[in-house]
């Protein structure tokens, strides 16, 4: 077993691992993906749900043994907006961009899409995304990178047409 010693994150630090094509699920191009992460030598994601119900989903992506980026899937009733997904998962302060579609406030977006679940009561799921250390204004790296991961793990849920 090697030893990894943390680096800072400068952005012009090297990333000396590969992005999956997948992650959490989601099939979404690693550039996307490595566009908001660190310079680093070690990646690992981790995919969770909880046990609750209806349940909560969790994508962590760490570069070094440091947390640098968070999806987090939450179910919602129809109708529910991108604005008041945020504001249900605590995110305040938030602008829209891409006609309201996403919801941005530095190093973090939420986003909706439609998702009929009888089971949940719900018609839509959320999408937080959270870039723990951004460089600079990041909102349309994280635009890019949201709009194809919640296309992609859309797939993966429980929808009924």
């Amino acid at each position: 077993m090697s030893i990894v010693l943390a680096l800072s994150s400068c952005s012009g630090e090297k990333k000396n691992y590969a992005v999956p094509d997948e992650l959490c699920g989601a099939q979404v191009k690693p550039e996307l993906t490595e566009a908001l992460l660190p310079g680093g030598d070690k990646i690992k994601v981790l995919n969770e749900k909880s046990n609750s119900s209806p349940p909560y989903h969790y994508c962590m992506v760490y570069v070094d043994g440091k947390a640098e980026l968070s999806v987090e899937g939450v179910w919602h009733p129809t109708g529910t907006t991108a604005k008041q997904a945020a504001e249900d998962s605590l995110v305040f302060n938030t602008r829209p961009i891409k006609g309201g579609r996403f919801e941005v406030v530095e190093g973090t977006m939420v986003t909706v899409v439609d998702c009929k679940n009888p089971e949940y009561d719900a018609g839509r799921f959320s999408f937080e995304l959270e870039v723990t250390n951004p460089d600079g204004d990041i909102s349309e790296k994280m635009q890019r990178f949201l709009a194809a991961f919640s296309e992609s793990y859309r797939k993966t849920l429980p929808c009924q047409n």
